[in-house]
């Protein structure tokens, strides 16, 4: 049975080709896919399979629509002022030296990300972007695209 390249999980019977390269679904294949696109194929040259596999594909539609509501947007941020704003995220996903380096290099994926900074031990990221360029719900989105799902929660 074939090895996922991002995961590293079984594959199974009917493994997800791109690349001639084998992914255990479509997830894996597309995160593999945008770093390809960007040129960040280093990513898997740090570790051996470093991604994580989520239960469920991406699909996150609807799912952030909450996040255009400025009322709640404006509570997530720990600054916004002249067009740049800060975020600070919870990614239990945030696992080794590859996660750190990919959600580092945010700004490669999106001209809008000015800056992102990890904290390993609270697995937080801090983004600082253009909200003119890039809103919240859109780098939420794309950190879930790459299998970054954040726990968020604002203060009140």
């Amino acid at each position: 049975m074939a090895q996922c390249v991002h995961c590293g999980q079984d594959c199974g019977k009917n493994p997800v080709i791109f690349d001639e390269k084998p992914f255990c679904c479509n997830g894996c294949s597309m995160v593999y896919q945008i770093l390809s696109e960007k040129k960040l194929n280093q990513y898997y040259e740090m570790m051996p399979t470093p991604g994580i596999r989520l239960d469920q594909e991406n699909s996150a539609g609807t799912r952030y629509a909450y996040l255009d509501q400025e009322e709640i947007g404006s509570k997530l941020l720990d600054f916004s002022d002249g067009g740049i704003s800060r975020v600070k995220l919870f990614i239990p996903a945030i696992h080794c030296s590859s996660c750190i380096w990919l959600l580092e290099n945010l700004h490669t994926l999106h001209p809008g990300i000015m800056h992102s900074h990890v904290n390993f031990v609270r697995k937080e990221v801090s983004i600082t972007y253009l909200d003119g360029e890039i809103i919240l719900r859109q780098l939420v989105e794309m950190l879930n695209a790459i299998h970054y799902i954040q726990n968020i929660s604002y203060r009140s």
